[in-house]
């Protein structure tokens, strides 16, 4: 899985419309995401919800799933 930390992977996951998970930073999951609506510098917006970039890992797979 890879981690997307900068703006550049975070744009790249949302045109690309790859799922995205959301850990905590103990690696445990705190949502099992979807694809990226948005994002700012202070947060990332997942299936609706807003999720703080300091306080959580977003993470994607190597495969490329669109959803339905």
């Amino acid at each position: 899985m890879k981690s997307l930390i900068t703006d550049v992977e975070l744009l790249a996951a949302a045109l690309t419309q790859v799922r995205v998970t959301v850990y905590e930073k103990d690696e445990s999951i705190a949502d099992y995401g979807g694809v990226i609506e948005r994002y700012t510098p202070e947060s990332v917006k997942i299936a609706g919800t807003y999720f703080m970039r300091e306080v959580y890992v977003f993470k994607t797979g190597s495969t490329r799933e669109r959803p339905e």
